[in-house]
């Protein structure tokens, strides 16, 4: 994946986020059985510049056409609304479609941890009192940016899936993100 991203229709691609691997990434790899057969990658870009985190993820999905960047940060700040972004959506949901489907709110909740991780949250944490409100045919997980400690403010992510059914994969339908002030 790195060789077609360095040259042609891929570098054309993240051209077009401003992103050349002319310049030095460090690289991951993200595995999930959430993804099984896909390659996740994770690009952090290598500077010495203390404002300048600038990160992005790529996906792509077998047996399909489409490669997925999805910017994450541009020097100190993340990109905006990242969580919520329908292309961001798109590249997760064509990732649900490799998998099976949870069977119960851990199994969202593993589904939600790969989709914080794909926005540079990999270190995000489930809010697990609130984690199992799961009906039959939808799931909401929330997570923070860090654990929570009573009487302090943090970043808390909401996220509802579409229970698989009918033949169809589940599905990301919504993101959410708020500041909470306790």
């Amino acid at each position: 994946m790195l060789a077609s991203l360095s040259k042609g229709a891929g570098a054309v691609l993240l051209k077009a986020y401003g992103y050349s691997l002319q310049e030095p990434w460090a690289c991951t790899k993200i595995d999930s059985s959430w993804a099984a057969g896909a390659t996740i990658l994770r690009f952090q870009k290598i500077t010495t510049q203390s404002d300048d985190h600038t990160a992005f993820s790529v996906v792509k999905v077998p047996a399909l056409e489409s490669v997925w960047v999805i910017p994450t940060a541009t020097g100190m700040l993340e990109v905006a609304h990242a969580e919520s972004d329908p292309h961001n959506i798109a590249a997760f949901n064509a990732l649900l479609g490799l998998h099976k489907g949870p069977i119960d709110a851990a199994g969202w909740l593993e589904g939600g941890k790969l989709y914080m991780t794909l926005l540079g949250h990999k270190e995000a944490v489930p809010i697990k009192d609130e984690a199992d409100s799961c009906s039959g045919s939808e799931c909401s997980v929330s997570f923070s940016d860090r654990p929570v400690v009573a009487g302090e403010a943090y970043n808390k992510w909401s996220l509802t899936f579409a229970a698989p059914s009918k033949g169809q994969p589940g599905m990301l339908t919504d993101v959410s993100r708020e500041t909470v002030h306790p």
